[in-house]
């Protein structure tokens, strides 16, 4: 109800009137300093992890238990109609020894780097996983480009591998990278994807190398299923036969948003060093690594685990896999179908 009598109206009005441009610049400086803040987001994580490797051969040095710290950073500025521009960095410590040189997973402080118009371009160095990561899951540097939408989308990369890339077997840094990648959003709850990848070394050529790989993905209320397969052709072995696979099903999906949210997963993967064209900055030329983060390359077996958000932005993941690996490696001490047998315990927590 109004209550204000016709005099404190006109007093309302001229008071509004003497100080009309004050209040608009206030309105205008404080319009400023939301959109300055809009423009620059800055984001990251904090990371504690401890690997426990337990199934090894006696006297094979091919994992290691890792106790190490992480920070990861996170920086983007939104440019406006669309147009932004992402940096990130990130430090890897070992708690027992925390100088560079003894990282078990590599520091990387140009992580990312890279300029996109909403999610159809993109140009600069940037992580990429097509498919579900068989073949492919690391850093690329190059354009991307994708057609379509949210519904059906083809993804197209010319770029260059970040990290080394494997062309007939035999490690070349920094290759010749084409992708292309098919997305179908069948409904809300089923994707179905196809990806295929060719690798080259132009510059010094050692001939090519071409992935392909298909799967989907599932969820019927709380039960989530993965399905995918990839396999590999060399130019130099047309008879040469490697496929990788990967089977997953997970119960409930934690987020770092909701407290007291957990899943649930177990997952059965095999990965031959063939299928993987990059697996990432930790990935070398060897079938195995005292210093790599992913352990799957090399192994076939079974990964089951949990995770849990204790409180909002957090999250503790813990897994057990068991395996054997695919390939021997003299260089570690390891034959095929030795035991792999691993535990993670792992908090990260994000600001």
């Amino acid at each position: 109800e109004d209550k204000a009598t016709a005099e404190q109206k006109a007093l309302i009005n001229k008071l509004a009137q003497e100080f009309a441009g004050e209040l608009q610049g206030l309105g205008v400086r404080v319009q400023r300093l939301e959109d300055g803040a809009k423009r620059i987001v800055l984001q990251g994580n904090a990371m504690f992890r401890y690997d426990q490797e337990t199934g090894k051969p006696a006297g094979s040095t091919a994992y290691a238990n890792q106790k190490n710290m992480n920070l990861d950073l996170l920086a983007t500025y939104n440019q406006g109609d669309g147009w932004a521009v992402t940096y990130e960095s990130e430090w890897t410590r070992k708690y027992d020894d925390p100088s560079y040189s003894n990282a078990e997973m590599l520091s990387t402080q140009h992580e990312q780097q890279y300029i996109t118009s909403g999610k159809h371009f993109m140009v600069g160095k940037h992580k990429y996983a097509p498919g579900y990561g068989l073949a492919l899951n690391g850093s690329i540097q190059g354009v991307q480009y994708m057609i379509g939408d949210d519904n059906l989308a083809a993804i197209l990369n010319m770029a260059h591998t970040s990290d080394t890339a494997r062309i007939n077997g035999t490690a070349n840094a920094y290759a010749d990278l084409r992708t292309a990648e098919l997305v179908w959003a069948v409904n809300s709850n089923t994707h179905l994807r196809a990806d295929y990848e060719r690798v080259e070394n132009v510059k010094n050529y050692t001939g090519y190398t071409k992935y392909s790989g298909i799967g989907g993905d599932t969820q019927f209320g709380d039960i989530k299923l993965i399905a995918a397969a990839s396999k590999v052709d060399l130019d130099t072995d047309t008879n040469y036969d490697a496929k990788a696979y990967l089977a997953k099903i997970q119960f409930k999906e934690a987020d770092k948003d909701v407290a007291h949210s957990s899943d649930l997963f177990i997952a059965y993967s095999k990965l031959p060093v063939a299928n993987t064209l990059d697996q990432g900055d930790e990935y070398t030329t060897s079938t195995v690594s005292a210093h790599r983060d992913n352990y799957f390359t090399n192994f076939k077996g079974t990964q089951i685990g949990f995770h849990y958000v204790p409180m909002k932005n957090t999250l503790v993941t813990v897994w057990y896999m068991t395996g054997k690996t695919i390939e021997g490696d003299t260089t570690y001490g390891l034959a095929a179908g030795d035991n792999v047998k691993i535990v993670r315990a792992q908090a990260q927590f994000f600001f």
